[in-house]
């Protein structure tokens, strides 16, 4: 068949994924982790740089990072499955 797939490849495919969910798992942990300032101020006024809300983003964006790792992780595996399946149709 075409699709031959060599140890290399798989074991590489392996690592990529292992590597990808491990980034992606660092991720989810420090956006779980981080403190949230209260919300508001003591005068009823939100300061400008409003440290709640930036902390927030800061961990909406570390999830986004996680899960682009994660899907990167998932096509790895999927890649490898695929080209198994087709080396070796049963």
């Amino acid at each position: 068949m075409i699709f031959r797939m060599s140890s290399n490849w798989a074991i590489g495919l392996d690592g990529s994924a292992a590597l990808f969910a491990m980034v992606a798992a660092v991720f989810w942990f420090l956006s779980a982790v981080k403190k949230l300032p209260p919300v508001g101020s003591p005068y009823g006024k939100r300061p400008e740089p409003d440290p709640f809300f930036e902390a927030l983003n800061f961990t909406a964006l570390l999830n986004k990072r996680a899960a682009f790792f994660s899907g990167l992780s998932a096509l790895c595996m999927a890649t490898k499955l695929c080209i198994q399946l087709l080396a070796h149709p049963s």
